[in-house]
């Protein structure tokens, strides 16, 4: 029998009984639209976060601070690992590194005008910058001949209040500021020195750039050279018996508290040799997988490294089983579907017995008759998989419109990335259709196997 024929003849066999057959494909419809919007709903869910997490920063990034290794029993083994020229020099060499810069963190008072504050300043190297992924909302980035220009995160302006509306007692607003009221302004900086803290002196810095909003781990800092940046932070430990690593640990600047870690290295009255290392370091790789690579070679080395990366494992492996609960959910009523279809074609046999004798006895094997079987099976399927892919895409559109804005919205702060909280990638709708037309053979097979057993004289003897 031709396939052309065998079409042919499967589809018109389904419509002689129009009710039982939409009935079926019914079935297999509501089966087909569980899984996909179960799934999609996952998928939007892992996608939802993974946005969220690209806010906070990029996952090529990785950050490193100095560490130590240790023993099962948690005991320190070695020194603990520096972060110095050396260093830096060595992450560079690392294969799959595309930019290193070493990193200074100092926080201080800031006067913009008749605003005061206070700010975290991150000196760095300027020719890094542009391969370490510093993208402007405005203005440009510092040029290396520069002294004390810097750029800003767009969150920076609110961290300066009006001095007046402070003592007036007038509501204050952060939201309302524009970034921009920093651009092409002077801000003028008051330092303390550690040791001696009514020891104090003034830096101006000259704002150049604002960065986007694309990247809320550099929202609220302000970044500039890493020597105007070590100018700073030497007068702040000038005096001192301690060694230079500020640790700032809020990821907030205006809560964050400066605190000096004291140095074994340093002795009494002595300076610390140690003074002139850097408080961390900021590399770029190739890709997510050079992230991970370097990131845990690193981690073995003693060093304290750390990347979006780390956090987004954790994020696929929970949308992993996510995924797998809801499309096992999904499953459950297209198996059901899966038994209507069975008994359509059993009954089918019944109706079709004088038919499928005819059929044999004028030349059709058994082959054929099975294949009839299968395509009329496998077509149920095709056609509820198909409506049940179109009902799908409306039932996606529906929970993206209404849902959106009260959920996922709100945790990407106004990116002004559109959010979709039903996700339907084209791998899921061809894996849709492929199964729904699986399903349909599948059911078919005990359907079919029953008809070639049919005898012809049998048969056609049946009325």
């Amino acid at each position: 029998m031709l396939k052309r024929d065998l079409l042919l003849m499967a589809n018109r066999n389904l419509w002689r009984r129009r009710a039982r057959t939409i009935l079926t494909c019914l079935g297999v419809l509501i089966g087909t639209t569980s899984i996909v919007v179960m799934l999609s709903l996952g998928i939007g869910l892992k996608q939802g976060m993974e946005q969220t997490m690209a806010q906070w920063g990029s996952l090529e990034i990785v950050r490193i601070h100095a560490g130590m290794q240790f023993d099962r029993e948690g005991n320190p083994i070695g020194e603990e690992q520096r972060l110095n020229d050396g260093t830096v020099a060595e992450i560079k060499a690392i294969p799959g590194v595309v930019a290193v810069s070493p990193i200074y963190n100092v926080h201080s008072e800031a006067t913009l005008g008749r605003k005061r504050g206070h700010i975290s300043l991150v000196g760095m190297d300027i020719k890094a910058m542009a391969e370490l992924e510093f993208t402007l909302a405005h203005g440009r980035l510092p040029k290396p001949e520069e002294r004390f220009t810097v750029v800003a995160g767009y969150q920076v302006i609110n961290n300066f209040m009006d001095e007046r509306a402070m003592r007036g007692g007038m509501p204050f607003n952060p939201a309302a500021q524009d970034p921009t009221e920093l651009l092409d302004r002077r801000i003028r900086l008051t330092m303390h020195n550690q040791a001696d803290h009514e020891k104090k002196q003034t830096f101006n810095v000259y704002v150049v750039g604002i960065l986007d909003e694309q990247n809320m781990e550099r929202a609220w800092e302000v970044y500039g050279s890493i020597a105007d940046i070590k100018r700073m932070r030497d007068f702040m430990l000038e005096g001192t018996e301690q060694q230079g690593n500020m640790l700032l640990p809020s990821p907030f600047p205006a809560a964050r508290a400066m605190a000096v870690r004291p140095s074994a290295s340093a002795g009494r009255g002595g300076r610390d040799d140690r003074r002139d290392d850097y408080d961390s370091i900021l590399l770029r790789t190739n890709d997510l997988a050079d992230t991970k690579r370097i990131s845990a070679a690193l981690r073995e080395q003693g060093f304290n490294a750390w990347s979006i990366a780390d956090d987004l494992e954790g994020i696929e492996h929970t949308s992993r089983i996510i995924q797998a609960i809801l499309g096992g959910i999904g499953s459950i009523t297209l198996f059901v579907a899966a038994l209507g279809i069975t008994n359509t074609m059993i009954m089918s046999i019944y109706e079709r017995t004088r038919e499928i004798g005819i059929i044999k006895v004028i030349g059709a094997s058994f082959g054929d008759v099975r294949a009839l079987f299968l395509t009329e099976a496998s077509l149920i399927g095709l056609f509820g998989g198909m409506l049940g892919l179109g009902l799908s895409y409306g039932i996606s559109a529906i929970v993206d419109r209404i849902g959106s804005s009260y959920m996922l919205q709100g945790m990407l702060m106004g990116s002004g990335e559109a959010v979709y909280i039903s996700v339907i990638p084209p791998w899921l709708a061809l894996f849709a259709v492929g199964f729904a037309v699986l399903i349909g053979l599948g059911s078919g097979l005990y359907p079919a196997n029953r008809a070639i057993r049919l005898s012809p004289i049998v048969a056609m003897r049946n009325e």
